[in-house]
């Protein structure tokens, strides 16, 4: 049993460290005022990305539409608004 609780635990703190060093974040972004029909949760970059690098580095900005275009940050996979 102190085993089977011991494996557990190390499992638990291997997750919680890979979130904390993960480069990543899951946010939910909308965009204008119809949430969440115009926008949803997407895997970004921690670290605020450009969008022109974002392009320049081969990654897909996530781009809506509110009241006009709306960069909202760089994720590393396609996303269904990405551009």
């Amino acid at each position: 049993m102190k085993k089977l609780i011991t494996i557990i635990i190390g499992l638990l703190v291997l997750v919680i460290a890979y979130f904390i060093i993960s480069p990543y974040k899951n946010e939910r972004i909308c965009f204008g005022d119809v949430c969440p029909d115009n926008g949803g949760v997407y895997v970004l970059y921690k670290v605020p990305i450009p969008e022109f690098l974002c392009k320049k580095m081969g990654k897909y900005p996530v781009v809506g539409y509110g009241w006009g275009p709306v960069y909202a940050g760089c994720s590393p996979i396609p996303n269904m608004i990405s551009r």
